[in-house]
């Protein structure tokens, strides 16, 4: 069996690791806060990462699929 590789980690994710709990914790409500700043901008969309969805083109799809029964 192989050993996992950290090769796709940046050096600021395996810096994670030297973290104390408390930076750990500071860092991920930092993080937490800063993805809810958007929570405004970004409403009317959903995106994960290279994902965006149009909610026009979903309620299209929607409507398409109820007249087809």
């Amino acid at each position: 069996m192989h050993e996992p590789r950290d090769e796709f980690l940046s050096e600021e994710d395996l810096a994670l690791r030297e973290l104390s709990y408390e930076e750990l914790i500071a860092y991920w409500n930092l993080w937490l806060r800063l993805a809810q700043s958007t929570n405004d901008v970004d409403e009317a969309t959903d995106e994960h990462g290279v994902f965006l969805r149009d909610p026009a083109v979903d309620e299209r799809r929607a409507r398409a699929m109820r007249e087809r029964g």
